[in-house]
């Protein structure tokens, strides 16, 4: 086993829960029905009455155990010719090609029997079907990506597409807590053809299903492409869709976000979560998820225990904090009990909430390991705190970026880039040492 093939893998009981899906080859994935609905109508009530949609359905696991060990080692142990460039993901072609350079960051099942949990063969069958239908609004796979020398290993992504074409933000960005706006882009107002599949998690099953048509509840939780994609099996998942529920944090909601991290199964899956003020773009409660095929530099970043969290008695779940990287941030690591890491994780979002102070989560590790990064770069961009080279490469610094896959909107900044200036942009999202100490002194004390 490479040190890559080494990653925390949530386990039930103490042996590998029943995660891993062997597809067979001969057999034809199944189609991803829309029936009884027209797939161009919205995802409001009034249209989803009495219509139907594909539905995954897992077991609710809570008493996981987080084996933590070394995720991926590094970068460089990845079979890629890292002084190259290449794009996110491979043509057919280059697939058919076994001496082309695989690709770095976009990660897609190529070998026959490679082992994949049911939810992400379904997820990623649907994501194709969509992409080959032409529903995304750039061809992501033909985006450049590149590993930028240095000390962090950061990702790099050149995606001229997102820049020209994601949809604008609609709200004011100094308050993380406003109410929903039904006059506002929603995903009720998504079409129904960007929805992969519902998710439902499920107390009286040991295994995850598919089901290719389910009438859809007043609760569901649904599974929509990201149509402006940054990576490969770009998705939002988006719990309770027709409760309306505001970008704000939640015990339940973070555990359907969890859960579905635990289901995939892959570490290569990365879950982020932004707040208003921190760069989400819609205020309707979501979660973005895509496949890497390398480790978020902030994931191999050295960590100290917080003490402070200790003292409250909860010798199961470990907190700690980033030791040494531009964002100051906070570590929640699973111990054995998934609701308890959702709970504890929520309630030191609901803290930052209450003062008015925007984060960003970034959920790595097949569930595993939750970073909180409090951050104040847009509140720097309105003191004027922030110099104008900075600025006009207009790297809103969200989740991803934070964590280290920087996506870059213009080819020059793309090719000049370094770790140096990847450092001072995302030292002005960072809290400074005395404000994280306050806030550390809020969350947990």
């Amino acid at each position: 086993m490479t040190k890559r093939d080494v990653h925390v893998v949530p386990q039930l009981g103490g042996l590998v829960a029943p995660l891993a899906y062997v597809p067979d080859p001969g057999l034809a994935t199944p189609r991803h029905a829309h029936k009884k609905n027209k797939v161009d109508s919205p995802c409001d009530e009034e249209s989803l009455r009495d219509s139907s949609l594909p539905n995954m359905v897992v077991p609710v696991r809570e008493q996981l155990m987080g084996k933590k060990v070394m995720s991926f080692g590094q970068l460089a142990d990845l079979d890629v010719g890292l002084d190259a460039g290449w794009s996110s993901s491979s043509s057919d072609e280059e697939l058919e090609d076994r001496t082309a350079l695989p690709p770095l960051v976009a990660y897609k099942d190529i070998e026959t029997g490679k082992r994949q949990s049911l939810v992400e063969k379904m997820l990623l069958s649907a994501w194709d079907e969509k992409n080959d239908r032409g529903l995304f609004k750039y061809d992501v796979s033909q985006c450049l990506s590149k590993k930028v020398p240095g000390r962090f290993e950061f990702v790099a992504q050149l995606n001229e597409g997102r820049a020209q074409k994601k949809r604008q933000t609609e709200f004011k960005m100094d308050d993380v807590c406003q109410a929903f706006d039904t006059k506002k882009f929603n995903f009720t107002k998504a079409k129904q053809d960007e929805v992969l599949f519902q998710f439902e998690m499920s107390v009286d099953d040991f295994t995850s299903c598919y089901e290719e048509n389910k009438i859809v509840e007043s609760n569901a939780s649904f599974v929509y492409i990201n149509i402006s994609p940054i990576e490969y099996g770009h998705v939002l998942l988006v719990p309770k869709v027709l409760k309306c529920i505001p970008q704000q944090m939640s015990t339940e909601c973070l555990l359907t976000a969890l859960h579905m991290s635990v289901e995939v199964h892959n570490p290569c899956f990365k879950f982020g979560f932004n707040t208003l003020g921190a760069y989400a773009s819609i205020n309707h409660l979501h979660f973005q998820g895509y496949f890497l095929n390398a480790p978020f530099p902030v994931e191999r970043v050295e960590t100290e225990y917080l003490s402070v969290f200790s003292e409250r008695g909860n010798k199961d779940l470990r907190v700690s904090k980033l030791v040494d990287y531009p964002v100051r941030a906070f570590v929640f690591e699973l111990g054995s009990d998934l609701k308890e890491l959702a709970r504890e994780v929520s309630l030191a979002c609901n803290k930052l909430e209450l003062k008015n102070i925007p984060y960003n989560l970034l959920i790595v590790d097949c569930g595993a390991r939750v970073f909180l990064f409090p951050q104040k770069f847009d509140e720097n961009k309105r003191l004027n705190a922030i110099p104008e080279e900075i600025l006009d490469t207009q790297v809103n610094p969200a989740c991803f970026e934070i964590g280290g896959h920087m996506v870059m909107k213009r080819k020059e900044d793309y090719e000049n880039l370094t770790e140096g200036m990847i450092c001072k942009i995302l030292s002005y999202a960072s809290l400074t040492e005395t404000e994280f100490k306050a806030v550390e002194l809020d969350l947990f004390s």
